[in-house]
This record gives C-alpha cells, sequence and structure tokens, in this order.
C-alpha cells in the first residue's frame, strides 16, 4: 500500500479538490462532533465510488471504541471499495484489538476477504507513544501508525509547532516503533513540512490540503533516484546470490542479506 499522501477533507467540504489532486488516498470523518453521526456515514458512503473511480483509496476516520459509536460506524461502511480506517487516540493494544474484530465480523458477513480493510493507529497521546511499538503489533491488518502532533502536543501540555525540534523525541519514537515492523509510519501535517518530516523517516503525511500541497509532500516522501538504484543493485545482488545458493550477498563493502532485501523492496514498492 502506497500512502504518500492521504487528503483529509472535512465534513461538508467539497470532495472534488481531493479527488482531483495527485493524493494516494481520501479520507474522511466519521467523528466530527459538528455533524451528527448518521450525516457523517451517508455521505462516506456516498463519496467512496467517486474516490475509487478516481484511482484513489478510501479511508475513513472512525470513532474510538469507547464512544460506543464505533460498531455503527463499521456497520455502514465497511462494504467494498472501503481501504482503511484511522483510529485517533489509540492508547493501547485493546482499542485496534476491537477494532480489528469488529472489522473481520463486518468483512465476514458481507463476504470481503477478512484482512482487506487496513488500520491504521492514531498516536496522539503520551499514553498511546508509550505503547506504540505494542500498538502496531496489536492486530495483523495494522498497515502502519500515524502521528499526531498537533494532538500530541495538546495532551502533554506543549506548544504546538510547524518546525523545530521540541517533538522529535515523539516522532522518532513513532518511527522507529512501525519501521520495526515493517509498517508505514505517517504523521499529520503541512506540506510546508514535509520535506523536515521525511527526514524524520515518515513515509507519508495526512494533509488537510489538496492541489500544489500533494505535489510538494509526494515529491518529499518519493525516494530519490540515488536511493532506488542503490535499493535495486542490493535486491538484484541478493536475488543471484540466492540463485547460486548462498544467504548472503556483497555490493562493494556491504553484505545484503534477507533483512536488506526485504527493505530494498519494501522502498522500491
Amino acid at each position: 500500500m502506497r500512502l504518500r499522501t492521504i487528503v483529509a477533507v472535512p465534513a461538508g467540504a467539497p470532495l472534488d479538490p481531493a479527488l482531483e489532486s495527485d493524493a494516494d488516498a481520501v479520507a474522511l470523518p466519521l467523528n466530527d462532533a459538528r455533524v451528527p453521526s448518521p450525516e457523517l456515514r451517508q455521505a462516506f458512503v456516498a463519496a467512496v465510488p467517486r474516490i475509487v473511480a478516481a484511482g484513489k483509496l478510501a479511508v475513513a476516520v472512525v470513532n474510538h471504541p469507547r464512544t460506543r459509536l464505533l460498531r455503527d460506524d463499521l456497520e455502514a461502511i465497511v462494504a467494498p471499495g472501503l481501504a482503511a480506517v484511522l483510529l485517533p487516540h489509540a492508547a493501547d493494544p485493546q482499542d485496534v484489538r476491537d477494532l480489528a474484530v469488529l472489522l473481520r465480523e463486518f468483512e465476514h458477513t458481507r463476504g470481503i476477504e477478512p484482512g482487506t480493510v487496513a488500520a491504521f493507529p492514531v498516536i496522539d497521546s503520551a499514553r498511546g507513544l508509550l505503547r506504540a511499538a505494542e500498538i502496531a503489533h496489536a492486530a495483523p491488518r495494522v498497515a502502519g501508525l500515524v502521528f499526531d502532533a498537533t494532538a500530541y502536543a495538546h495532551d502533554v501540555f506543549a506548544r504546538e509547532e510547524e518546525h523545530g525540534p521540541r517533538l522529535a523525541y515523539a516522532r522518532g519514537a513513532v518511527v522507529a516503533a512501525a519501521r520495526a515492523y515493517d509498517l508505514l509510519p505517517l504523521v499529520a501535517g503541512s506540506h510546508l513540512e514535509a520535506r523536515s518530516l521525511a527526514q524524520y523517516g515518515f513515509a507519508g503525511i495526512v494533509l488537510r490540503e489538496a492541489g500544489s500541497a500533494v505535489v510538494v509532500a509526494n515529491t518529499a516522501f518519493a525516494p530519490t533516484e540515488a536511493a532506488r538504484a542503490r535499493a535495486q543493485r542490493h535486491l538484484d545482488a541478493y536475488s543471484a546470490a540466492r540463485g547460486e545458493g548462498d544467504w548472503v550477498a556483497r555490493v562493494d563493502d556491504e553484505a545484503v542479506d534477507a533483512h536488506d532485501a526485504r527493505k530494498a523492496r519494501q522502498l522500491l514498492a
């Protein structure tokens, strides 16, 4: 699943700018307190065919299990075309397990291959950050973690920031937790900070802007040609070594094993 850019469209906002952009996915909220939940669910269901027709992944931002709204959310939206859900306020592995159980139930009853709908827990609190690795590993359908810096700063009584080192530990911890399990580390933010966030190791960004902002972000999170060429050399050498019965290839002064080959495939994908 390639997710360099997800455009989050606020409730009631026009969908066309996101559909016409180069974003990989479009996310709509089911958790906006300003709009009744049934209206948000209906809007999402109506939007999915348009999102899929535009060649993008349809993503829903669902309610947390403790709200008692999650089952109704999933009952309304789980259908062919739903690619993933974002779970805000993930603070405990059980939050993800609760989500996974409900997703499997609705996939099963609707003839959808179990595990089709990916889950992206959102790390937006101190508790969630401290348990990020457990949350990442809580269910097989977890495809990545999303770090929401604004919500995290509010939770720890820090000042919000767009640039700077104040939240560097939190960003790095989320990246490490996701990458440790070969998952996608994503971040909610602005295209203006995309290049900086990519340097932390994030694979993509959740934007509230479309248009040129998506182009900037896509460029920031795309591997450089040098990185792609290096990954291809490693993969070719490892494949050749395996063909000869060896488990390690040598590329210049580097030894390339199965772990390195897997990372190279991820980068090239």
